[in-house]
């Protein structure tokens, strides 16, 4: 089989990930910076085994449940990072200073991943609706930057149609 080594994609672009209320345009999402380690997308899908008694094996299966996380970890330690890290719904940037308030509620967000993609272009997932779990835990070393390790997950949004529920990847093509 013959490849095509400029399939091969090695690396990210700046506006890697971008952040926004949920609903936005990529053009009002914040930049989160650097990130160190890359973006992490994970997708994966739970089925359900259709077996009967005439048959010796399963004969056939059901997608049950699907689910998409995202991981990364951001280099710029920014209150607004922070903020978008914990996921607070009740959380607030105000000048200088971080609010946290208990009850906290789901923060759901639209995010963008752009990386390079095939041939030299680029490649751009948009998900409309994540959820960032706040399961962050920050270090404060002198030999070491600090950062906000991240996860999200990737919500289904019914008000989208079926093919785009959870977000779409959209490849485009190197400028000639």
């Amino acid at each position: 089989m013959a490849g095509n080594k400029g399939n091969v994609i090695v690396g990210l672009q700046d506006g890697t990930i971008k952040v926004g209320e949920y609903g936005a345009a990529e053009t009002a999402a914040v930049d989160v910076g650097y990130i160190k380690g890359g973006v992490q997308i994970q997708h994966s899908v739970d089925w359900v085994d259709i077996e009967v008694d005439q048959a010796l094996g399963k004969i056939d299966m059901v997608p049950k449940k699907e689910e998409i996380t995202l991981k990364f970890s951001m280099a710029e330690a920014t209150l607004a990072n922070l903020q978008t890290a914990l996921g607070h719904g009740g959380a607030s940037v105000s000048g200088t200073t971080l609010k946290l308030t208990d009850g906290a509620s789901a923060n759901v967000k639209t995010v963008f991943v752009n990386v390079k993609g095939p041939a030299g272009g680029t490649r751009k997932y948009s998900f409309w609706r994540v959820v960032f779990t706040g399961k962050i835990s920050p270090a404060y070393k002198k030999d070491a930057e600090t950062l906000f390790d991240v996860e999200a997950d990737v919500l289904c949004d019914t008000s989208k149609a079926a093919d785009v529920r959870f977000g779409q990847v959209e490849d485009t093509a190197a400028a000639v």
